[in-house]
Order: C-alpha cells, then structure tokens, then sequence
C-alpha cells in the first residue's frame, strides 16, 4: 500500500463522527484515499449508549452494530476508492498497526476523564504515542460545519488547523 492512504478510526460517537469528517475534507484536499477502521472489541462495543440493539443472539448484534457503523460510513458519500473496514482487536494497537504505511491517521477524542478513563483508556492517547505516521485527535465539539457562504479555513477543525501532536 502507497502512503496516499488516511486512516481515519471510526466509531458512532460524536468524536469518532467529527474525525471522520474531518479526514474526508482532508482526504478530498489532498487527493488520498480514505480507508475508514472500526474496532470491533466485543463484548465492549456491545452496550453503547444510544444504539438500541434488541436481537438475541451475537451474531445479530454484531451484524446490526456493523450495519449502523457502515450507514455512519456512507454518510459521508464516500468516493469509490474509499473503503469502510472491520477490524477485531484492542482498538489502539490495530490502528496503530493499520496506519503503519499511511499518510495520516485520524481519531476521535473521547471525554473521558478520571476514573472513566482508567477504567476504558484513551485510544487516541495510544495511538498519539505509538503511531509511525502524524496523527491528527479531533474533538467532536471542535468540529463545526461551516456555512455555504464561509471559508471552511476560519472554522476550528478545518483540514490543517488541527492539533497533529
């Protein structure tokens, strides 16, 4: 694989929603290929708040989990070449190892703090302090979609105003 790739780690938290949009107007920009990552890290990914998950068996979750994480994918109106990919593993570490070759890698911050961040850890620490490539951590309220009439460079979050620790 050629380091014209971004890899953007997305899941359907607010975070993880505004890193991939982020990565999009970027990957547009730069005229890269997007390969969106989620992280299936059962039986942890199983309760999350807000996804109503109501069938029996895990094979139904998985499948109705990977179906909503997919339509947050295609929201976007991906390009052709992009690709939505599932991956099983501790999140971090197989980002860190899928973005080896690649251009960027993105993440969404959570809002863990305290206890609820010793308690779950923080991927985009992770991957922060491990990746080969930049890393670029949006936050989800850094990320403001800007009007027609606006220059999306003025907007906080805009592709190249991001902390790229």
């Amino acid at each position: 694989m050629t380091r014209n790739h971004i890899i953007v780690g997305l899941d359907d938290s607010p975070s993880g929603r505004a890193a991939l949009r982020w990565a999009t107007q970027h990957a547009l920009l730069a005229g890269s290929v997007l390969r969106a990552i989620h992280v299936l890290d059962w039986p942890y990914s199983s309760a999350r708040p807000g996804v109503d998950i109501t069938p029996a068996t895990m094979d139904e979750i998985e499948s109705a989990y990977r179906t909503n994480i997919t339509n947050v994918f295609q929201d976007i109106d991906p390009r052709p070449d992009w690709s939505m990919e599932f991956r099983r593993g501790e999140p971090g570490p197989v980002l860190v190892r899928e973005s080896k070759d690649a251009q960027l890698l993105v993440v969404g911050t959570r809002e863990h703090v305290g206890l609820g961040r010793l308690l779950v850890g923080s991927i985009s620490h992770y991957c922060l302090s491990h990746a080969s490539c930049p890393v670029v951590a949006v936050p989800a309220e850094a990320f403001n979609t800007p009007s027609a009439d606006s220059d999306p460079a003025d907007h906080v979050g805009a592709p190249g105003q991001a902390d790229a620790s």
